[in-house]
C-alpha cells in the first residue's frame, strides 16, 4: 500500500511549504498541494500535523565498529546507526581504512560486508589513503569504478600510521583531480604537535586531559590546512576540511575561499555547543576527542563561518567508546579519543541554530542533508524531498521538549556530552526508503537492512 505524509510543513528546495508526501515502496512518487489534489487510491496515512518534514539527515563523519588501539567502539554498525535514526539521521558515511594485506578496493569491500550485516539505515564510505604511489594511483581508478566518491587523508597520526607523508600529497592531489575523487582531510599538524608535547614533557610530571587543548592548539590546525589548501590550490582541485574546530582554522579557510580556492568545511556539535572547561572536570575522559575542544570564541566564529556558508556541513565525528575503555588512563597521550554524538546532531543544531535565529529551517537542512549530499555524490537520490528521490524523511516535532540523558539516549557508549542539555525540537517518526523504522522512541525494523550507496561525482568538481 502506498503511504501518504499529511498535514505537516515540508523543508522543499524551494522552502516550507503545507504540502502532502505521497510514497510507494522505497521512492517519493508525487508531492501534492492538499488544498488542490488528494490521492485517488488508499493509503496508509501519516499524520504530521504540527510538524516539520525534512529530509532524512546525513552524518557524513561517523566511526562505527572502529578498531583502534587494541580495541574496539561500543558502537558497532548495529547500535551506531540505530541510536543514529532515533535522531532522524537516514544516511551515514564511514571510513574504510587501508588494510595492510589488502588493496583499497579489498578494502573497502570487506567493510561493506560488515556494516551490511548490521545496519539498519543506508551507508557510504570514506576511504583512507596513507601513502601514495603507482599501485596506489591504479587502486584509486578501482575506487572511482566501484562508486566511492572521496578519498580521507590525515596530517597528523603519524605514529599509529594514518599520516600520509608531505611529498605524497602532490602526486595524490594531481590523481585524485583526474579522477574526480574529493580529498577530505584531518588537518592538524605534526610537527606543531610533537614540538608542544616536548616542550610540556620538559616542564610538566604529569600531562593532564585540561592540557589537551595546548598540546593540540588552534594554529596546528590552521598550518595543516594552509599547507594542503596551496597544495590543492597549485593542483586546482578542491579540498574538504573535516571536523573544523578553531578560530585559527576558520580563519585560513575563509582567506582561502576569498581567494578563490574550493575548499569546503565541516564542523560538529561539540566544537559549536562544548568548551575546554569540560576538560577540568572529574569526568574529563567524557569531552576527550581530537581535535581537542578550544574556547567560547572559537564557538562564535565557527557559528559565523556556519551562517556565512563558510562551512557547509555538520557531521558529528561519532566514535563511541564506553566509560571503562575512556577512562583507562588520566593522560591525553595515550586515551581513546571520540565521543557519541549522531543521535543528538539534528535536535542540538536546530536548538542552538534555529531557535537562536543563527539559521532557519531551509539553512538546517542545508547543513545536514543537501550539501553533504552533493559534496558526497549523493544528491538529489538523497538530501531532498523531491519525486523521484528516495523516501528518506525525517517528521520533527519543533515543540517536542526532551532534556538529555545518558539514560534516554540509545548509543552504547551509555554517556552522552551532552547529558544535561534540555532542547526544544525533536524527531518523531524516521523512515528509511519509504519504512518508518523509528516511531514514537521505539526501534521498529530489523538490523542488517541498510545497503551501501554507490556514489556519483561529488558536486565541487562542479564548482
Amino acid at each position: 500500500m502506498k503511504r501518504l505524509i499529511t498535514g505537516g510543513r515540508v523543508v522543499l528546495e524551494s522552502g516550507i511549504e503545507e504540502k502532502d508526501i505521497l510514497i510507494e515502496d522505497d521512492k517519493i512518487i508525487k508531492i501534492i498541494s492538499p488544498d488542490v489534489e488528494k490521492p485517488e487510491e488508499e493509503c496508509d496515512i501519516i499524520d504530521a500535523n504540527g510538524k516539520i518534514v525534512m529530509p532524512g539527515i546525513i552524518d557524513a563523519h561517523t566511526h562505527y565498529l572502529l578498531h583502534s588501539r587494541g580495541t574496539t567502539t561500543a558502537d558497532n554498525f548495529e547500535t551506531g546507526s540505530i541510536s543514529a535514526a532515533h535522531g532522524g539521521v537516514t544516511t551515514f558515511i564511514d571510513y574504510s581504512d587501508h588494510q595492510d594485506d589488502k588493496s583499497l578496493l579489498d578494502s573497502a569491500k570487506e567493510r561493506i560486508s560488515e556494516a551490511e550485516a548490521e545496519a539498519v539505515i543506508d551507508f557510504h564510505l570514506h576511504q583512507t589513503v596513507e601513502n601514495f604511489n603507482e599501485e596506489i594511483a591504479d587502486e584509486l581508478v578501482e575506487i572511482k569504478d566501484f562508486g566511492i566518491s572521496n578519498l580521507k587523508i590525515f596530517t597528523t597520526y603519524k605514529k599509529e600510521g594514518y599520516m600520509i607523508a608531505d611529498d605524497n600529497l602532490p602526486d595524490l592531489f594531481q590523481k585524485a583531480g583526474e579522477l574526480e575523487l574529493l580529498i577530505t582531510a584531518h588537518c592538524e599538524d605534526e610537527d606543531t604537535i610533537q614540538d608542544k608535547l616536548k616542550d610540556y614533557q620538559a616542564v610538566k610530571d604529569e600531562i593532564k586531559f585540561s592540557d589537551h587543548p595546548d598540546l593540540r592548539p588552534g594554529v596546528a590546525e590552521s598550518r595543516a590546512i594552509k599547507n594542503l589548501s596551496e597544495i590543492a590550490d597549485d593542483k586546482d582541485q578542491p579540498l574538504y576540511i573535516a571536523h573544523i574546530s578553531s578560530k585559527e582554522g576558520v580563519q585560513v579557510i575563509r582567506e582561502a575561499r576569498q581567494q578563490g580556492l574550493r575548499i569546503f568545511g565541516e564542523t560538529t556539535p561539540h566544537y559549536l555547543l562544548l568548551d575546554r572547561s569540560y576538560l577540568e572536570r572529574e569526568d574529563a575522559a567524557k569531552y576527550f576527542m581530537v581535535p581537542p575542544l578550544r574556547e567560547v570564541e572559537d564557538h562564535q566564529e565557527i557559528w559565523d563561518a556556519i551562517i556565512k556558508k563558510e562551512i557547509q556541513a555538520v557531521a558529528t565525528d561519532h566514535c563511541a567508546f564506553n566509560l571503562e575503555q575512556k577512562n583507562l588512563t588520566d593522560s591525553p597521550i595515550n586515551a581513546l579519543p571520540g565521543i557519541p554524538g549522531s543521535e543528538t546532531l539534528l535536535p542540538l543544531l536546530h536548538h542552538f541554530g534555529v531557535n537562536r535565529g543563527l539559521i532557519n529551517y531551509e539553512e538546517l537542512v542545508d547543513l545536514l542533508s543537501t550539501e553533504p549530499a552533493k559534496i558526497f555524490g549523493l544528491y538529489p537520490e538523497r538530501g531532498v524531498i523531491r519525486e523521484g528521490t528516495v523516501a528518506d524523511i525525517v517528521i520533527f516535532d519543533p515543540d517536542k521538549e526532551v532534556e538529555l540523558s545518558d539514560d534516554n539516549l540509545h548509543s552504547e557508549a551509555g554517556y552522552s556530552p551532552y547529558a544535561d542539555f534540555t532542547v526544544l525540537g525533536y524527531p518523531v517518526e524516521t523512515i528509511s526508503n519509504g519504512e518508518t523504522i523509528i516511531k514514537n522512541d521505539t526501534f521498529v525494523s530489523d538490523a542488517g537492512r541498510g545497503k551501501f550507496i554507490k556514489a556519483k561525482t561529488s558536486s565541487v568538481f562542479q564548482s
